[in-house]
């Protein structure tokens, strides 16, 4: 089972009461897509992970995006336990945004032991990421891995998102395009009974997603961010 934490962030605080004030529906505008680990192009080829990520426009500049993971590693020989190894340790994104400064600031998680990681080191895979969560706020290291998700766990991050276009993103924004060739990336750490090994899995939508938000969005999304 994985830890449960009902903090509330100051961002959170804020977004909220400007919502009362307002008298605005948290939910003005929402969607999500379904993702999961991009094994082929993992740096080992050892993590594996399926998730969701849900944008909720909420006014103005301000939009909220939740990011439910699952760890779904193989462990390769008998049923796993918590100490095998194969910990989910973090995760880091971009925003495909027309700002040219967006951010995403972590405001609740239900593991206590994830920070927010904001301009982190993506590896191979690019830097700096915009945000996301890790253990200690370190995406590369941070922390004693057991800490993380462990193989069959699960755990929900929500972020404030700030961008001047929050009105017009959606969720594929945050995993689809972006600056890289991979703008999602989950972490893993202490793989293997030794714990000796650690894999870095970009994520990707789920088969159909794209079929779901044709060509023409993707063109639409690609033409914005070369703009």
């Amino acid at each position: 089972m994985f830890r449960q934490s009902n903090r509330l962030f100051p961002g959170s605080i804020l977004v909220l009461a400007a919502v009362a004030v307002l008298g605005v529906s948290t939910s003005a505008s929402a969607d999500s897509i379904n993702i999961f680990g991009d094994t082929a192009n993992s740096t080992e080829g050892l993590g594996d992970f399926s998730g969701m990520l849900s944008y909720d426009f909420i006014l103005g500049d301000m939009g909220v995006l939740t990011v439910d993971l699952t760890n779904t590693t193989i462990f390769p020989v008998g049923p796993p336990k918590k100490d095998d190894g194969g910990f989910l340790t973090g995760f880091i994104f971009n925003i495909d945004s027309m700002d040219m400064a967006p951010s995403a600031l972590l405001t609740s998680t239900t593991n206590a032991f994830f920070l927010d990681a904001q301009n982190q080191n993506g590896g191979p895979f690019g830097m700096p990421f915009v945000g996301g969560a890790s253990l200690g706020g370190m995406f590369l290291d941070g922390g004693n891995p057991m800490d993380g998700l462990g193989i069959g766990e699960s755990g929900t991050f929500t972020f404030d998102v700030t961008a001047s276009d929050a009105d017009s993103l959606s969720a594929a924004d945050f995993v689809l395009t972006g600056p890289f060739d991979f703008n999602f990336i989950v972490r893993f750490r202490g793989l293997g009974k030794g714990g000796e090994f650690s894999d870095m899995v970009p994520g990707t939508p789920a088969p159909g997603a794209l079929a779901l938000l044709g060509l023409g969005a993707l063109a639409q999304r690609r033409r914005r961010r070369s703009a």
